[in-house]
């Protein structure tokens, strides 16, 4: 897929169920963040690491003064259908902050579709941003899989939808990263899942840069990685090449 059939796409979009409202007072750089949680069967037993994962998420954005003004954080959910869970928007906006989140997981998973609708949250975002007076400036975007990588199937009709949303979103990825406009941070849930895939969607060639959580002791290793990352494009003004 050509850059220009991306632009095109992008262009294309009917993106809906975007949060349009900024906080005026709020004048920091803006940072999109998506995490995506892959609730699919496979992912059975985990529930209870995903949603530790994601209430820590949010402790670790807000550890910080800079980078909690900065975040913004979207909240997605992916198995035979691809849910919003938190729309993005200003993370300080988020009152519950994932304690009002539970993960139950079953049937198929939909990585393409789910990878497109992160997409969409952020290209969404960033339109609001530019349409608002004076325009919102923001940091590269983050997307952080939370998945084992396995593709469990869906029937027939998912197919064809799915396979399409998943070259769209390689093409997407691949581009952004390159332009350093993007980090994909993949998260492998479990020893079983499927490290070539989820090394493919960070963007990179034969990237191992893969963060890997069997148990809530692993977790610290992620958190304290999302926290260099959130630090080296705030408080530096660095952008990274591929963490």
């Amino acid at each position: 897929m050509a850059d220009i059939s991306i632009e095109n796409i992008l262009k294309s979009l009917e993106i809906s169920d975007i949060e349009e409202k900024v906080v005026a007072l709020n004048q920091s750089k803006r940072h999109p963040i998506v995490a995506l949680v892959n609730t699919s069967d496979s992912m059975k037993g985990y529930e209870n690491l995903l949603k530790k994962i994601i209430e820590g998420l949010y402790n670790t954005i807000l550890f910080d003064r800079a980078t909690g003004n900065s975040a913004e954080l979207a909240i997605l959910s992916f198995n035979s259908e691809v849910k919003i869970l938190e729309r993005m928007c200003e993370i300080k906006c988020q009152e519950d902050r994932g304690k009002n989140l539970n993960f139950h997981c079953h049937g198929c998973t939909l990585t393409g579709l789910a990878l497109k609708n992160a997409i969409m949250q952020i290209e969404g975002r960033k339109r609001v941003y530019s349409k608002n007076v004076p325009k919102i400036k923001y940091y590269s975007p983050i997307i952080i899989l939370i998945s084992d990588g396995v593709a469990e199937g869906c029937d027939d009709n998912m197919i064809e939808l799915e396979e399409e949303a998943m070259k769209f979103s390689r093409a997407y990825i691949k581009k952004k990263v390159s332009e350093n406009n993007l980090i994909v941070i993949p998260v492998k849930i479990g020893n079983y899942g499927d490290d070539a895939l989820m090394g493919e969607l960070t963007g990179h060639n034969n990237d191992k840069r893969i963060v890997k959580v069997s148990s809530e002791e692993d977790l610290e290793d992620f958190f304290f990685c999302v926290q260099i990352i959130l630090l080296a494009l705030i408080r530096f003004r660095n952008k990274i090449k591929g963490w």
